[in-house]
């Protein structure tokens, strides 16, 4: 059975593809009712704890947005503070335009989730 639709333009449910990929099906999200186009969460693979973070297509297509990008970057921030991997799926069309999100902070909270993402790639090939 495919997880993914054949088709590029049609969206999918990322949370299938993460119970598709854990130990069990077995997945522990946070923070599910606030940023609903960022997913993030602990499971395990192969036994071992992981965090997850992946946008979710079916919430407006997956984009980055304040919320998202602030909840995606204190996910990650936790992560390397405990040191737990993470598991990262990523299909995310860009940051999601508009006046309100530019004067909102869009730029600065985006860069706070790329700078985590990269401080714990870095910290991990330590």
């Amino acid at each position: 059975a495919n997880i993914i639709p054949n088709s590029a333009t049609l969206p999918y449910d990322m949370k299938h593809i993460i119970k598709f990929l854990v130990d069990e099906g077995d997945f522990f999200e946070i923070q599910e009712h606030y940023a609903k186009n960022i997913v993030v969460g602990f499971a395990r693979v192969n036994g071992e704890t992981v965090g997850i973070v992946g946008n979710q297509p079916l919430v407006a297509a997956g984009c980055l947005d304040i919320n998202a990008s602030i909840k995606g970057a204190r996910f990650v921030r936790f992560c390397d503070s405990f040191n737990i991997p993470l598991v990262i799926l990523e299909d995310v069309p860009g940051f999601l335009p508009g006046t309100q999100q530019v004067y909102g902070g869009i730029i600065k909270h985006g860069a706070k989730l790329l700078y985590a993402l990269a401080r714990k790639v870095l910290r991990d090939q330590e």
